[in-house]
């Protein structure tokens, strides 16, 4: 014979209410707590999405967009490309440059050897006010200008742009290891938009002799290319830029003024007698 636990019909009767007024109880208090936890999620979602859209349109600009950013900044911008740095360091002329530029009111962005690669040149953030390139370069046999890059030469890499000749095999002497070097074709189909509103200064040799990629630079929106007109050592192309920059944002000559007392104040090159001239449009 089956039997229920308890010992009277009324003690069951109470147990059964005791356990709906239990029951009910505990279902108040979970419906309380998700009622909780459903508030602060809210508020938690609400207080992210009003920090991150609460940014400034200048911060978002650089997530997102590293080439923008140059054109949304308040101070101008120069930019350092030095491939010399791996065999040419100057540690004085990169210091120099960049306190006289940044006392002057620039932003510097300084590349250095190894990280001046064809395709660092092909991705260049746009809207620099100011590049120097301080880089070897020479003319090729059908007086084409090239600048030769830090990127060791490899006959695989950039088959395309080998076979229209927009960069080459170069050699910066009999003793050194071959670089990949741009020319002016390279600068209208790789680097288009990268030039517009800047003044371009070339600090290696025969930068004044290709007129094909001085007007290149121009037809891009450069205001104006400055460059040597034959051979230049390096220490005395450094000298002498140091003193042009000072020239230009220190004193705040024009360009041509600028050029002239740099060729007047620091001289020919010692050796091949070769000075700067500027090229504006």
């Amino acid at each position: 014979m089956f039997r229920l636990t308890g010992d009277s019909r009324s003690k069951n009767h109470k147990g059964i209410k005791h356990d709906i007024y239990a029951h009910k109880k505990r279902m108040r208090i979970i419906s309380t707590a998700v009622t909780f936890i459903i508030i602060f999620s809210l508020i938690a979602l609400g207080t992210y999405y009003l920090l991150n859209y609460s940014r400034s349109p200048n911060s978002i600009n650089e997530d997102t967009n590293h080439s923008n950013s140059h054109s949304n900044d308040q101070l101008p911008t120069a930019a350092l490309i030095d491939a010399l740095y791996c065999t040419y360091p100057n540690e004085e002329f990169t210091k120099s440059l960049n306190k006289t530029l940044s006392q002057a009111g620039f932003k510097v962005d300084i590349y250095q050897g190894e990280v001046v690669t064809v395709n660092f040149l092909k991705k260049l953030p746009s809207g620099y006010n100011l590049i120097i390139l301080r880089m070897h370069s020479a003319l090729s046999s059908d007086n084409q200008l090239y600048f030769f890059t830090a990127e060791p030469y490899s006959a695989g890499k950039y088959t395309q742009e080998q076979y229209f000749q927009l960069v080459k095999k170069a050699y910066a002497s009999n003793e050194s290891s071959p670089v990949f070097a741009i020319n002016w074709g390279f600068i209208k189909t790789c680097m288009a938009g990268r030039f517009d509103g800047a003044l371009v200064i070339a600090m290696g040799c025969d930068g004044t002799h290709d007129s094909f990629l001085i007007q290149q630079l121009i037809n891009q929106g450069a205001k104006g290319y400055i460059a040597w007109n034959g051979p230049v050592s390096v220490s005395h192309s450094d000298k002498a830029i140091l003193y042009l920059v000072q020239t230009l944002y220190v004193k705040k000559l024009s360009l041509t003024v600028a050029v002239q007392e740099t060729n007047s104040q620091v001289g020919e090159d010692p050796y091949w007698g070769t000075s700067l001239e500027c090229h504006v449009p």
